[in-house]
Formats: structure tokens, C-alpha cells, sequence
């Protein structure tokens, strides 16, 4: 008879070993399989709450932001109306200074002819005499008679040295020898009369453009004394600066 020998240890212990060996190996294999699914799984759970927090957020940071714009607005619109009133205000000084300037060119234009005929009547010698005094345009005219050359030259060097006359603009016009005018409407008929010689003349001259401000003194010796005082109120509002 034949004997069969079969070791079912030998074999028990090889799939024993077999089974364990792969036992193992599932386990590790799971475990590192699972770790990305959990991360993805935790992700989609916290990603849409975070969404849900950041449009909140911003929702609240817009409507917070366009109220900041009204108010902006609002205070824009205070701004530019104040702006605008300002402006107004600016334009009214403007106006205001330019009818103060226009008042004093006014003023600093004005010559009194009652200062300018008292000014003459101190400037003319005794020898010279004056019988018109016409004004045409800047140009005053100036005739009468002296009793020689001389005298005539005296009185236009007078004439030149006058603060209200333009020194550079009086000249002798004319001047030719010839007898004085003498009324003899009264005289005798048989009355002879000896006509003495002199020097009928015409200087021409012409006011100062010198500002009336500078004249004030000038002013207040011959006479113009509502001026005068009409130019102390204004340099005392310093309008005109003395």
C-alpha cells in the first residue's frame, strides 16, 4: 500500500502568512486613499460658508459705503452753494473797489478854476497885466500886456515854477510892441494923448497832471477848501494814501 505525507502545517502556516501579508497591506492603502477626501470633503463644507460671510460683509461695506457717497454728496452741494456765495461776494468787493478807484481818479482830476485863477492872480508881476484868461481843451491861454520884454519873461518863468501849471507847456504864444489900451472915452476932444508902449503878448500853458492828492497843500493856499476836504475823508478811509 502507498502512504501519502502531506504537511497541512507547512501549508496551514504559508496561507496563514499569505492572509496576513494582505490584511496589511489593505489597511495602509485605505488610510492614505481616504486623507484627500477628507481634506476635499471639509473643503466644500467651509467654502460656501465662507462665501455666505464674504458677501455679507460686503453687502454691509456697500451700503455703508453709499451712504458715505450721500453724505459726501450733501456736503458737496453745501460746499459748492457756499462756493457760489462766496464768488458772489468776491464779484461785489470787485465792483465796489472799482467805482472807489474810478472816485479817485475822479478827485485826483479835479482842479477848481477858482484855485487855478487864484494860483494866476499870485504869479503875475506888478509891470504885467492880464486881460483874459481862456481855456480850450489842456490849453490855457493867457493875454494881456507887460510893460517891457523882461517883464514879460518874468512872468512865464513865474508861470513855470507853478505846482498847478504844467512848467514844460508854458511858452510865449506871442508878444509884438505896441501902444496900451487906454480908455478915452471921457477924455477932452482937445486933449492930446501920448500912448505909452508896451508888449502885447499870449502865453500858452496847461494844468499840471500831477494827482490832486499831491496838491493838496497847494489847494488849501488858494482857496478849494471843499477839496481839500473831500480828499482828507478819503485818505482817512485809506482810499487814497496821503
Amino acid at each position: 500500500m502507498y502512504s501519502l505525507d502531506v504537511n497541512f502545517l507547512k501549508d496551514r502556516h504559508l496561507d496563514t502568512t499569505t492572509k496576513t501579508t494582505l490584511v496589511n497591506q489593505s489597511r495602509g492603502v485605505s488610510l492614505k486613499e481616504q486623507l484627500p477626501l477628507i481634506i476635499g470633503g471639509a473643503v466644500m463644507v467651509i467654502l460656501p460658508a465662507i462665501t455666505a460671510s464674504s458677501l455679507l460683509v460686503l453687502n454691509q461695506l456697500s451700503s455703508s459705503t453709499e451712504q458715505d457717497i450721500q453724505q459726501l454728496e450733501s456736503q458737496l452741494g453745501q460746499l459748492s452753494s457756499q462756493n457760489q456765495s462766496l464768488e458772489e461776494i468776491n464779484a461785489k468787493v470787485q465792483q465796489n473797489d472799482q467805482e472807489i478807484q474810478s472816485l479817485v481818479t475822479v478827485f485826483n482830476q479835479i482842479r477848481p478854476w477858482s484855485a487855478i485863477l487864484s494860483e494866476l492872480e499870485g504869479k503875475i508881476p506888478p509891470n504885467v497885466q492880464v486881460g483874459s484868461i481862456t481855456q480850450t481843451d489842456t490849453e490855457v491861454t493867457i493875454a494881456g500886456y507887460a510893460m517891457s520884454y523882461d517883464d514879460l519873461n518874468d512872468f512865464v518863468l513865474t508861470l513855470q515854477s507853478s505846482p498847478l501849471l504844467d512848467a514844460e507847456k508854458t511858452a510865449i504864444k506871442t508878444a509884438s510892441l505896441e501902444d496900451f489900451p487906454i480908455d478915452t472915452t471921457n477924455a477932452p476932444d482937445n486933449l492930446e494923448i501920448e500912448y505909452p508902449q508896451g508888449v502885447r503878448y499870449s502865453i500858452s500853458t496847461a494844468i499840471s497832471d500831477r494827482p490832486s492828492s499831491e496838491l493838496i497843500q497847494e489847494f488849501a493856499r488858494t482857496g478849494a477848501i471843499g477839496l481839500v476836504n473831500r480828499i482828507r475823508t478819503l485818505e482817512n478811509k485809506g482810499v487814497i494814501k496821503p
